[in-house]
């Protein structure tokens, strides 16, 4: 059932996955995450790929054209996606923007190695990014 859920997750968003259990709480519950973290560790796995028509970017994703972390080498920052990840720290887990960025740091070093670089986030409509200076 974990398996289920967490593919759902990947493939569907959270917010799809959650609609089919009853919520966030009950996705939460089924899930076993007991911390922030724990939500973070669902995308450990992420494919990382080199862009091809942006040479200084790094994809996060599990699927072509559904990148859920961009990180930027030249400016030395990486956005995630905020309705996947971002918004669900934010309003399921009830942190503000300061401890995500220091939850997010913490968990880019310890599975992606990354460090130094500093983490916000991006809006996808329609699959362009809104508000911010990123198109894929």
């Amino acid at each position: 059932m974990v398996e289920k859920l967490t593919n759902s997750i990947k493939s569907d968003g959270w917010s799809r996955t959650s609609k089919l259990v009853g919520g966030n709480e009950n996705l939460i519950k089924l899930l076993g995450i007991t911390s922030p973290m724990d939500f973070l560790h669902l995308f450990d796995d992420m494919d990382v790929v080199q862009s091809k028509e942006k040479p200084n970017w790094t994809l996060f994703r599990y699927s072509k054209g559904n990148n859920l972390m961009v990180l930027d080498k030249k400016n030395e920052d990486i956005n995630l996606d905020y309705f996947e990840i971002w918004s669900i720290l934010e309003n399921v887990f009830g942190l503000s923007y300061s401890y995500i960025q220091k939850l997010i740091i913490a968990w880019l070093d310890e599975v992606y190695n990354l460090s130094d670089v500093i983490p916000d986030f991006y809006l996808v409509y329609n699959n362009n990014i809104d508000g911010m200076r990123y198109t894929i």
